[in-house]
């Protein structure tokens, strides 16, 4: 089937200043004054027209209201005739007949619907255009200052590898994922602004959220949970400007603004990033252990410590690897039942989460706790705990 072609039909009714002027008196008044009377003439027969739409929009809110009544009203009439040939009565041609005269009178007001809706559309269409109606601006944006500059840089680190572009702007990352904590999202936005639109990049993201990571494995988890911000906010400008098709530099600006003026956007926004840092988090928590059983096993096949450098928890003087409660984590490690150990060895949460909803509660309380204390196990603030933690 053919497109539908394009409604040429609006060019039809376009008032210009300089066509063939019609008036009266054109001939004794002056060309400007003579423009602005048509101006004024066509204005005050716009507004006729709009305050004419708006009166019937009135009454098409009207006329919809008595269609719904009516249609309730037909329902109810329905089921109460249903009701009365189910008990026997003898009112049902009366029943019959008000059923028609109420299906009469819905079908009076939906035709009524139907009138203004034709009226609407008619006074839609018979909408005249003078010149300046014709064009509007639809978007502008003013550059003041640095952003008026070219993409250069910010064409330069798109070409950039992951390690060229680290190494590059290694320590601007730094000093964001260290200063951050105490900014507000529109003062993040400006810092990004000021001449670093180009860390709006995946590689940003990817080298915050890796230092993150071993923030957290160092148990520093303000740092850590510093750091994650940004590399979260820039993860979230990537998808926002691929959502949008326009560029990280564009989109960064309305992006950083709603966050900083809708609470409600800034209130959703922070529960996301809950989700992401206690998944950090969690990510961490089998890293450390996984790291730990390689490095047991790879001391195991040697026989080799490897040097005064510790390569493994267990190397590390136990009075240094105590956990938040106390708990050396490779004696607690070690103690866990094989299927525990295997979910940590594999990194595979869901696993070990499974493994632990099966044990007996108080079993699962002692293995739980004791992870937790040793630091194995780190809690999401603000996710329930689940039965064995309570």
């Amino acid at each position: 089937m053919s497109a539908k072609p394009f409604d040429y039909s609006k060019w039809d009714n376009i008032e210009l200043s300089d066509d063939e002027d019609t008036h009266p008196g054109a001939q004794f008044i002056e060309k400007e004054t003579l423009r602005r009377i048509k101006r004024e003439s066509h204005a005050n027969v716009e507004r006729e027209r709009v305050q004419a739409i708006e009166a019937l929009k009135g009454e098409l809110k009207a006329a919809k209201k008595a269609v719904k009544e009516g249609e309730i009203a037909v329902v109810d009439a329905v089921e109460r005739g249903g009701a009365s040939g189910a008990n026997g009565d003898d009112d049902g041609q009366s029943d019959s007949g008000a059923l028609k005269a109420l299906r009469a009178e819905l079908t009076s007001r939906v035709a009524a619907v139907r009138d203004i809706e034709g009226k609407i559309a008619t006074l839609e269409h018979q909408k005249k255009f003078n010149a300046e109606e014709m064009c509007y601006v639809a978007a502008e944006k003013t550059l003041v200052g640095k952003e008026c500059a070219p993409e250069g840089e910010s064409e330069r680190a798109r070409t950039m590898s992951y390690e060229t572009f680290s190494e590059t702007y290694k320590a601007d990352m730094d000093a964001i994922a260290r200063d951050n904590a105490s900014m507000t999202y529109g003062e993040l936005g400006e810092w990004f602004r000021d001449g670093r639109l180009h860390l709006l990049h995946e590689h940003a993201t990817g080298y915050l959220l890796l230092k993150a990571l071993y923030l957290q494995m160092e148990k520093k988890s303000g740092e850590a949970r510093t750091c994650a911000r940004v590399a979260f906010a820039c993860k979230s400008i990537g998808e926002f400007a691929e959502a949008g098709a326009k560029s990280a530099r564009d989109a960064a600006g309305p992006f950083f603004a709603r966050l900083d003026s809708n609470d409600d956007v800034a209130r959703e926004y922070e529960k996301s990033f809950e989700d992401y840092f206690g998944k950090l988090r969690e990510r961490a928590v089998t890293k450390l252990a996984e790291e730990a059983a390689a490095a047991k096993t790879t001391t195991a096949a040697t026989g080799d410590a490897g040097g005064d450098e510790p390569t493994s928890l267990e190397e590390i003087p136990r009075e240094d690897r105590l956990g938040p409660g106390g708990l050396d984590p490779v004696e607690v490690y070690d103690a866990l039942p094989q299927p525990m150990r295997d979910a940590f060895d594999a990194g595979d949460v869901g696993a070990l989460k499974k493994y632990v909803n099966a044990l007996p509660l108080e079993e699962a309380r002692a293995h739980m706790k004791a992870m937790v204390d040793s630091g194995l196990w780190v809690p999401t603030p603000g996710e329930d705990p689940g039965e064995a933690l309570r």
